[in-house]
């Protein structure tokens, strides 16, 4: 690579992080004003200092910004690509005998690296304060409690609240997504964490607002225990309320999530959801790539004037809006189990890159 060459690569990259970092800017603000607002909606009525609210508003922006990553790709590309384009920059390093590709190999790579850093720096970050978000906001607001306090190898733990109290559960081993259970123990308190009832089961099947037990032990303070070859025990959980509990993707570190899903997976849990997070973070570099394609392939024609600044800009985003409901729509249908994970997360970047690619080599070659 000649000098000349590396200079204008570093000029042209420089050109496109100034336009990411625009673009970046306004976004963040846009969202975190959007955020302060919401959270001060549902503050009406408590008591919250505005600094707990602007705090809950700061942490929870990471994970917020993480769907907006393709949007800042392409329209931070868009930008450079047309103050390069309208100061005929790109006009003279085409007639320097630069092609497209040699004009857009810096803008990719920094693309890739880029969407490398998010997936194994930055979302790992935003897990942590998303997962910090969910206490604190369950503390001020009462948000949406996890039943499934503690999952591992050696177990399950959940935690059921009652109007009496609450009721801790303990299985050896779990299937049915939860619903039958193994090896169970349910310890059960009642006002003021008072201690009042044991219960010790080999099996345990929930079914119709019960835990439908069979081989049970019966154990209270200074009373003997209790065998019991059937026993009913009134519960307010459910198959959804169950599953809707497990820890979010977004709260856990994309390091940890292949060793959760295998967990979660042992322990008779579907984890397409996170199996679905976990290759949509895989994909990133690839799809922030294809962002930037799409970006040079709108903006190529200002070369020529032959496109208006404003319908470009108008058509990017309809194209980007449409990428972000195609992918949210495979996603949904990953997440279910209707087509594979790997083919539902990889296929916008993948078709998006495909088609920005060919549409790049009709312009180039004529």
């Amino acid at each position: 690579m000649t000098y000349t060459a590396k200079t204008l690569y570093s000029y042209f990259g420089r050109h496109f992080f100034i336009g990411l970092g625009i673009v970046l800017a306004l976004l963040a603000l846009l969202m975190l004003t959007v955020e302060v607002i919401e959270h001060l909606r549902r503050a009406s009525g408590r008591e919250i200092p505005f600094s707990v609210i602007l705090s809950l508003s700061v942490i929870k922006m990471p994970t917020t910004m993480q769907k907006l990553w393709p949007f800042v790709f392409l329209f931070g590309g868009m930008l450079s690509f047309s103050r390069l384009a309208n100061s005929s920059e790109l006009v003279v390093a085409r007639a320097a005998g630069m092609s497209v590709w040699q004009i857009l190999t810096p803008l990719i790579g920094i693309a890739a690296l880029s969407g490398l850093f998010i997936t194994t720096i930055y979302a790992p970050v935003a897990a942590s304060l998303m997962s910090r978000y969910n206490l604190e906001n369950q503390a001020y607001f009462g948000g949406k409690v996890s039943l499934i306090s503690r999952a591992s190898a050696g177990g399950l733990w959940m935690r059921e609240s009652t109007p009496e109290g609450h009721v801790v559960i303990y299985a050896q081993r779990v299937g049915e997504s939860g619903t039958f259970m193994e090896g169970v123990t349910f310890l059960i308190h009642g006002q003021e964490n008072r201690f009042t009832t044991r219960i010790d089961a080999e099996i345990a099947i929930l079914d119709d607002g019960q835990w439908a037990m069979r081989n049970v032990v019966l154990t209270r303070p200074d009373k003997l225990p209790e065998t019991h070859k059937n026993f009913a025990l009134n519960t307010t959980l459910s198959l959804d309320r169950i599953v809707n509990s497990l820890t979010p993707p977004e709260s856990i570190s994309f390091w940890k999530l292949p060793d959760f899903i295998e967990l979660m997976e042992n322990s008779g849990f579907t984890s397409l959801k996170h199996k679905m997070y976990w290759h949509s973070l895989l994909a990133q570099p690839l799809l922030l790539s294809a962002m930037s394609l799409l970006a040079a392939m709108f903006c190529i024609r200002m070369t020529h004037r032959r496109t208006g600044t404003g319908w470009m800009f108008l058509a990017a985003a309809g194209a980007g809006f449409f990428i972000f409901f195609v992918t949210d729509l495979v996603g949904a249908f990953g997440s279910a189990g209707k087509i594979p994970v790997v083919l539902a997360a990889w296929t916008p970047a993948g078709v998006t890159s495909m088609m920005a690619a060919a549409t790049m080599f009709h312009l180039e070659d004529g």
